[in-house]
């Protein structure tokens, strides 16, 4: 299929910057096509035959037949893809047909117009077969001519794909570089994929990047080397595309061979252009994407656009992402002359989600996942965060609502029993905090204290933060609040008011109502969204049946801030082991395709007091390990990672040194400190095996696994 049509100076017109909705409109349009033209059709059809019932053959006269051929070859031609050749193919095919139909007469007065209507809804199913982007490109068009034109980037960038008049004034160096983006997209085939070229230009290290036609706080920093940024609007349905970014390095020797898929945070309708930019610099060519919907506010947390439309929900959950890596690989084969060798996905938090959906769905898309913080186990975990809201309160008129200054008095409690008691060293990092089995009783005040301490009802709160959620029945819908993030979490967590993503899942995802309040959440919308998880495409991504991608030989990486503020890292721990229940493997035959580390300190996906920084992302890059360069050295030389090194540095800045490094083991290991040196110093802390690691943290219930 096309990705572009010639126009009449033998340039490429494609979907400019400026016109990727008119393109997007086209996309979803062009599948009822087929429908409007062959409505038309039908119609023609019925009135030629009545028209033309009491009239023979041999009664039309020459203006009769000349409309008749003119208006059937141009129909045809233009439901052909307006081909001058299929035109005249289509004239010469009616002529033939219509010079043996007029020896008959009789009860075939109208077979001559019958015979022309077949032609063309013929060749209404030829269009609606093919890629419709020369319908897109025309409107693309016409809209750029209407306007002036306007880049995709910032004016530092070489765009080598606008409009026909600016192509014509380029500079020799300029029409080079077209050349280039025009070649690719001439060559450009997408085999079973409707899909459109929106634009494709050279940009130069340092350019700003936006996200054309989308909320400006989804536009990133600067990229960091010389690359080709093609862009496509896949169709996904007959309600939905999905916008695309390809970058492809285009340096001497700058394309390290290998390909990596980001993700999008929370409900999300921006590419992840900090994860594109961090991958490319490191060689990669990258594919990111908008998950299906434009949305208004970066991390997710406006999805109205899922009010009343499925389709979005399911490009979000997983086709969107399906679909961006399946086009992004035939637009890298096709620019380099050869598919990459090897292909990788990195994502966190939703995008941890998606990572391991990828693994349980889609095992051949990806040699190696790196999967951090995952919001697996979707809809219970936004159960579990809304249900916080209701725990706490709304504000201090609330009787068990706790302040900030409350949530402190907590902390240096959790900090009391689960830090140096459990790991030995007084630094405020609880080393595993799963096995902290926190008593809030102690919090409570006794007799006329009222300093340091917190009433029944605030204590009551504190219980109910620390206890997982069930269903009726009894069984584990999420697990609990991991004990040292609270303080954080206050702030920038479950713990602070009511959660937008939350609001926007319920409301718009799962009741299809934008009134839903989150104060009134209660068991009935845990069910309902239970319900709907197929109908949103396996949303929840919990499936511990990796066999598929095991059989195939791929590898993935899991790890999770054990300060995480809010996804409970106990959640991706009860993944693991799932899949070693489900599979029937222990942890050595685990370790053949998965490896999971737990990391202490760390809030979500970044930062945090602890060792942090490993390389997961363009911030994390400065350290001793990084995990890209694991999973890269696990699927292509066999070295799998035994630890993971974490980096602390001074005011998280890499320019003022080092503060201090962990060597983070993967479970079912525990990162032990040897009882005396430097904690600060990594070689001063070992891994030991967690003797009861198939049990679920302090709540020792197999049915918790």
């Amino acid at each position: 299929m096309s990705s572009g049509s010639q126009g009449d100076n033998g340039t490429l017109v494609v979907a400019g910057p400026d016109t990727i909705q008119v393109a997007d409109f086209y996309v979803k349009a062009s599948i009822l096509h087929p429908l409007v033209i062959g409505s038309i059709a039908i119609i023609v059809l019925f009135t030629s035959l009545r028209f033309f019932s009491s009239r023979s053959i041999a009664a039309m006269n020459v203006t009769d037949w000349i409309a008749n051929v003119a208006i059937g070859s141009t129909l045809a031609g233009i439901c052909n893809g307006n081909s001058l050749v299929r035109g005249l193919l289509s004239l010469c095919t009616i002529l033939g047909f219509q010079y043996l139909m007029s020896f008959i007469e009789g009860p075939f007065p109208a077979m001559v117009h019958f015979i022309s209507i077949s032609q063309l809804i013929s060749s209404i199913f030829h269009f609606s077969n093919k890629n419709t982007a020369g319908s897109a490109a025309a409107a693309a068009s016409t809209v750029q001519a209407a306007a002036s034109s306007s880049a995709v980037v910032a004016a530092t960038s070489t765009s080598t794909f606008t409009t026909a008049a600016a192509v014509a004034a380029t500079s020799s160096s300029a029409a080079q570089a077209l050349s280039g983006c025009q070649a690719l997209i001439q060559a450009l085939s997408f085999p079973d994929q409707q899909v459109y070229v929106v634009d494709c230009e050279d940009i130069t290290a340092g350019t700003a990047l936006t996200l054309p036609n989308g909320p400006s706080n989804c536009n990133g920093g600067s990229v960091q080397i010389d690359l080709r940024r093609v862009t496509l609007n896949v169709v996904t349905s007959y309600a939905s595309s999905n916008y695309v970014e390809v970058w492809l390095p285009t340096g001497q020797d700058a394309w390290n061979g290998r390909f990596m898929a980001t993700d999008n945070k929370g409900l999300s309708g921006c590419p992840s252009y900090d994860d594109m930019i961090y991958t490319s610099s490191l060689g990669f060519s990258v594919v990111g994407d908008n998950g299906g919907h434009n949305n208004t506010e970066y991390l997710g947390m406006d999805a109205q656009q899922f009010l009343n439309n499925n389709e979005l929900v399911i490009d979000w959950s997983y086709r969107a992402r399906h679909a961006a890596v399946v086009a992004g690989k035939q637009v890298i084969k096709t620019n380099y002359g050869h598919a990459a060798s090897y292909n990788y996905m990195i994502g966190c938090s939703n995008g941890g989600r998606q990572a391991l959906q990828s693994a349980q769905m889609f095992p051949e898309d990806f040699d190696g996942i790196i999967a951090g913080s995952s919001a697996s186990d979707f809809n219970h975990h936004i159960d579990w965060s809304g249900r916080m809201y209701v725990l706490t309160g709304a504000d201090a008129s609330d009787p068990k609502y706790l302040t900030y200054d409350d949530w402190v008095i907590v902390h240096n409690e959790v900090l009391q029993q689960c830090d140096e008691p459990l790991d030995g060293v007084a630094d405020g990092i609880i080393e595993d905090s799963t096995i902290c089995d926190f008593n809030a009783t102690k919090l409570t005040c006794v007799g006329n204290q009222t300093d340091n301490c917190l009433t029944f009802q605030q204590t009551s709160t504190v219980w109910n933060v620390f206890s997982q959620l069930y269903d009726p029945d009894g069984n584990l819908y999420y697990p609990r609040f991991s004990p040292g993030a609270e303080l954080y979490s206050s702030t920038n967590g479950v713990l602070h008011g009511v959660q937008g993503h939350v609001k926007d899942w319920f409301g718009a995802g799962v009741w299809n109502d934008s009134s839903w309040d989150p104060s009134t959440l209660s068991q009935t919308d845990y069910t309902k969204a239970d319900e709907t998880n197929v109908l949103h495409g396996n949303v929840s991504s919990f499936n511990s049946d990796l066999s598929a991608f095991h059989a195939a030989g791929k590898k993935l990486i899991m790890y999770h801030g054990l300060m995480d503020p809010a996804i409970t890292p106990e959640n991706s721990q009860r993944y693991y082991l799932n899949v070693a229940r489900d599979m029937g493997l222990d942890h050595t035959g685990l370790d053949e395709f998965l490896r999971f580390f737990r990391i202490s300190g760390m809030y979500h996906c970044t930062g945090g007091i602890g060792a942090w920084a490993f390389g997961q992302n363009g911030n994390a890059q400065n350290g001793t390990s990084n995990v890209v360069w694991d999973i890269v050295n696990w699927v292509e030389k066999g070295e799998a990672p035994d630890t993971m090194t974490g980096t602390k540095f001074v005011n998280d800045d890499p320019t003022q040194g080092v503060q201090m490094e962990r060597h983070h083991c993967r479970f079912p290991y525990r990162t032990t400190y040897k009882g005396s040196g430097d904690s600060n110093d990594p070689d001063n802390w070992s891994c030991e095996m967690i003797d009861d690691w198939q049990k679920c943290g302090v709540y020792n219930v197999p049915r918790l696994c």
